[in-house]
């Protein structure tokens, strides 16, 4: 192990401009990394030529194939832990660190081994705080932190889920818990990871902001979301029964389909032209993950 480093893990695909923002911003840390790796997933926007042109101190590693942010961040949380570093700090590529974030994420380490702080999107700051609701498999956000409301707000709080957009982890955890779970593609890897991690640690969320987050929360749903947010239920309800949660099969299954009820209304709503291809995607995401069929979506080429 190296003591006192940190290997940067971020995760891109197809978006060149955003990611120049976000390395710009690793460029400028108070607290340098020890290293930046980019792992890019097969983009064909060229982002390659990006990287190598205007960020030549940063390690590209080319993935074969679009392998999802979650294939993503699984080769990277492997590389930085066979690597040797200590702290592995993740992120996508529409967040941007502020010049002092590592620096002050990494005072909170005597306290955790799975660090968060908060994010300020273009509607605010983005909430956290959340409840596991265990009839759906998916932990519920409260809209607000609540527990930062106070004066002064509360220095930090416990979570018992991660987010990758800007999480700092110790290698303790990938050794305890493995890498993050590649077969989800696209969301619930990285909740599911701080779920896992949360026995081994206290996964915390600090008060303060420290990323900016490009993107505006979605609004609308893709093709993508209609078929992964069904289908990712059933990974997230083998991780949590793997750990003896006892789940109640007539629930998860009343809400699955309440789900996919609410999914194919909401594709059909006014009759778009691509209602067909996303109302036909929440049904197959629950028929793939009733039958295990988990990784890329079927629909996109390797």
């Amino acid at each position: 192990m190296k003591p006192c480093t940190v290997c940067t893990v971020v995760v891109t695909f197809n978006r060149k401009n955003l990611l120049r923002a976000c390395l710009t911003a690793l460029s400028v840390q108070t607290r340098q990394s020890d290293c930046v790796i980019v792992l890019d997933n097969h983009s064909t926007d060229g982002t390659p030529a990006l990287v190598a042109a205007e960020f030549p101190a940063f390690t590209l590693i080319n993935l074969p194939e679009n392998m999802g942010g979650s294939g993503g961040f699984h080769e990277g949380v492997k590389w930085a832990w066979e690597h040797g570093y200590e702290w592995i700090w993740v992120m996508d590529d529409d967040v941007e660190p502020f010049p002092e974030t590592l620096g002050r994420m990494l005072t909170y380490t005597d306290v955790s081994k799975f660090i968060h702080v908060r994010r300020r999107g273009p509607e605010g700051v983005i909430s956290l705080e959340a409840v596991w609701d265990l009839n759906s498999c998916y932990p519920m956000q409260y809209g607000r932190d609540i527990s930062f409301a106070g004066d002064p707000p509360r220095p930090w709080i416990s979570l018992t889920y991660g987010n990758f957009e800007g999480a700092l982890i110790h290698r303790d955890i990938p050794s305890a818990i493995g890498f993050p779970d590649a077969r989800f593609f696209v969301g619930g890897d990285d909740t599911i990871y701080g779920y896992l991690a949360s026995f081994h640690t206290n996964v915390i969320l600090a008060s303060e902001v420290g990323f900016a987050r490009a993107l505006h929360v979605p609004t609308k749903n893709s093709r993508m979301s209609y078929y992964l947010g069904p289908r990712n239920r059933f990974l997230m309800r083998e991780h949590l029964r793997d750990t003896g949660v006892k789940l109640d099969d007539r629930t998860f299954w009343f809400n699955m389909l309440r789900l996919v009820f609410w999914s194919v209304r909401d594709a059909s709503r006014g009759f778009p032209p691509d209602w067909i291809n996303n109302a036909m995607a929440a049904i197959k995401g629950m028929r793939d993950g009733m039958r295990g069929r988990f990784g890329r979506p079927p629909w996109i080429p390797a």
